[in-house]
């Protein structure tokens, strides 16, 4: 027997064609990707408080 054919719906066909779009445009080529700059002080910051502080006691 061979395997029945799903009918496209409107939605379907509708997101068929978006994604087909998308594609010419570069969307999943990283063209829309957001460029953020990493602020150097604020990392910088954030490692120096993940790091444990040690106090030893000299005598």
């Amino acid at each position: 027997m061979k395997k029945k054919k799903k009918q496209q719906t409107a939605f379907g066909v509708a997101k068929k064609l978006q994604r087909k779009l998308a594609i010419q445009q570069g969307f999943y080529d990283g063209r829309f990707k957001e460029k953020v700059v990493k602020d150097k002080k604020k990392e910088e910051s954030r490692k120096m408080a993940r790091k444990k502080i040690r106090l030893d006691k000299e005598d």
